[in-house]
């Protein structure tokens, strides 16, 4: 018994052993926390795969629609060419083909073309449906996704209007620039005519120098001072260059333009002048054309001489572009210089089947401006000439002094009494000069060096009145410049007002080897920078204007 007491004596005890350690291992367990996250991060593993997916299937359905929509834009723009030979619906398919896509049908191909083969319009529509692979997965019942792309291209130049804005400056007489500018211009013309139907297309040839001549027919539309009729001018004020238009009409209170005075502000002292304000008919503006033929007779008579003006140009181009200008077309077609079919021309800012146009052309960069100063542009002078002789003869003049009252006889060589042809027994007579007289009869050189300085004696008088080449030409007394930078300040103006969104009228522009100054500016004047050439030489030249056409005959995606 006592053996078998001791026996389950150690039994029991193995039992609560055993029982003990049990406990403790169980009590280890639950608090040990050794991979207690495997669970949770696998979780979050299989989500984050899942969500992946779905991402995958979003960045698929993009690069899908992406490519769809390259395709079917590229493809539109091909069929429209009006180059293109082959079927449009051909093309379409063929550019799918290749880009590895199903085709469109030829219901979802449109093409709108007239007999007259001016135009071509073609319309697309296609959709494409992409299986997805996790998005179910996900919870997300969308097994497939519409992939749909529309595109509408035309090729068509529709109403164009265009203004050609020639440097005719002296400098474009170096290194054969208007020689080499006047067959790329005639191409020009020609292609643009060439690629338009007849009876929408006008192009208006703007010459600058130093001014603009609109020529008396196109300057009778305005309304101008008239102190004097050679020149065909109009000075604008600052104003002037921040809008499009121009003042029109001829009642009380309306606008009335400073005529540039006709005088020769250069260093010419003896005929035949140089005149601030062109009076050749070559220089003139040829306005609202539709004749090519016309058009390059035009450019082939064009001469170069004088300052360089481009804001001027840029003004008179882009008011050519103004529906302000309607009653102008309006009464060159009642005179029979235009076509009936001009009669809206040019057209509202608003008519979107209408495409304005400047070309801006230049060697150079903008330089001195001259103009007369208000009590020397018209009134009587103070010179006086004797009817006995010609105005080219310099005894027949008398220079009257206001502080003495005292006239300088050029025949006499003396300050006298009265001017020659008023004393007794003298010749002819004494006939006051206005200042426009004075200023057709001589250059500003020959009055400042030739009466100014034979009466005086006196080298600051005759400085004051030269034009401001040896003096300050803000202090110049008689004659008011307008210099760079002021005039780059005016240009940016006028092409900022026209590139505005209620006008977008498309500039391009052309720096024919001109300086650093000169190609910055027609830079910054371009509508963008794609619309900016810089060309040298009579090839740069050519391939600028033949871009030009290219990029005003482009495909325009409208949808």
């Amino acid at each position: 018994m006592t053996l078998l007491a001791a026996i389950l004596h150690k039994t029991a005890d193995a039992v609560e052993y055993n029982n003990a350690t049990l406990r403790c291992a169980f009590k280890r367990f639950r608090r040990e926390e050794d991979g207690s996250l495997l669970i949770f991060g696998l979780f979050c593993f299989v989500m984050m795969l899942l969500l992946a997916g779905v991402a995958l299937d979003l960045m698929r359905f993009e690069e899908r629609r992406t490519m769809l929509q390259n395709t079917i834009d590229r493809a539109a723009l091909a069929a429209a060419d009006l180059d293109q030979t082959l079927a449009p619906k051909d093309v379409v398919k063929d550019y799918f083909l290749k880009a590895g896509l199903t085709p469109p049908k030829d219901a979802d191909i449109k093409v709108f073309q007239p007999s007259t083969g001016d135009y071509r319009k073609v319309e697309i529509s296609v959709a494409e449906v992409m299986p997805t692979w996790f998005m179910n997965m996900a919870g997300i019942d969308i097994p497939y996704l519409n992939t749909t792309a529309a595109s509408t291209a035309e090729e068509s130049v529709g109403q164009l209007e265009i203004s050609l804005i020639l440097d005719v400056s002296g400098s474009m007489n170096s290194n054969n620039r208007l020689v080499n500018l006047k067959p790329a211009a005639k191409a020009f013309v020609d292609k643009i005519f060439e690629s338009g139907e007849a009876g929408k297309v006008s192009i208006s040839i703007i010459p600058y120098s130093t001014q603009v001549s609109a020529g008396p027919d196109l300057l009778s539309h305005f309304n101008v001072t008239n102190e004097q009729t050679v020149s065909n001018c109009i000075e604008f004020t600052p104003a002037d260059y921040t809008k499009t238009s121009m003042d029109m009409g001829f009642g009380v209170g309306t606008r009335v333009y400073q005529r540039n005075g006709d005088f020769d502000p250069f260093y010419k002292a003896k005929p035949p002048y140089l005149t601030n304000c062109p009076t050749e008919a070559s220089r003139r503006i040829m306005p609202f054309s539709d004749s090519p033929s016309a058009l390059k007779t035009y450019i082939d008579n064009l001469s170069a001489s004088g300052n360089t003006s481009i804001d001027i140009g840029m003004k008179w181009g882009t008011a050519l572009l103004d529906p302000s200008l309607q009653s102008v077309v309006d009464d060159m077609i009642a005179d029979g210089d235009l076509p009936n079919t001009f009669s809206e021309r040019p057209y509202v800012y608003t008519d979107k089947e209408a495409l304005k146009i400047i070309v801006l052309m230049t060697d150079g960069a903008n330089t001195t401006e001259y103009r007369l100063r208000d009590q020397y542009d018209h009134g009587v002078s103070l010179l006086y000439t004797n009817t006995a002789y010609s105005l080219t003869n310099k005894n027949g003049y008398s220079l009257y002094n206001p502080s003495t009252g005292k006239y300088f006889s050029f025949y006499k060589d003396q300050w006298r009494d009265q001017p020659w042809g008023d004393g007794s027994g003298e010749t002819g007579e004494a006939v006051q000069m206005t200042w426009p007289e004075v200023w057709s009869a001589m250059s500003m050189y020959y009055f400042s060096d030739e009466i100014i300085y034979d009466a005086y004696g006196s080298s600051s008088l005759r400085n004051s009145w030269r034009p401001g080449q040896y003096t300050n030409p803000v202090a110049n007394t008689y004659i008011n410049t307008g210099t760079n930078p002021d005039k780059d300040d005016l240009t940016i103006a006028m092409c900022n007002a026209a590139k505005a969104s209620d006008k977008d009228i498309r500039i391009y522009s052309i720096a024919f080897e001109a300086p650093t100054s000169g190609q910055n500016l027609l830079k910054n004047c371009a509508s963008a920078d794609a619309n900016y050439y810089a060309a040298l030489g009579a090839s740069g030249i050519d391939a600028a204007f033949a871009g030009i056409v290219n990029s005003i005959n482009k495909l325009r995606l409208t949808h």
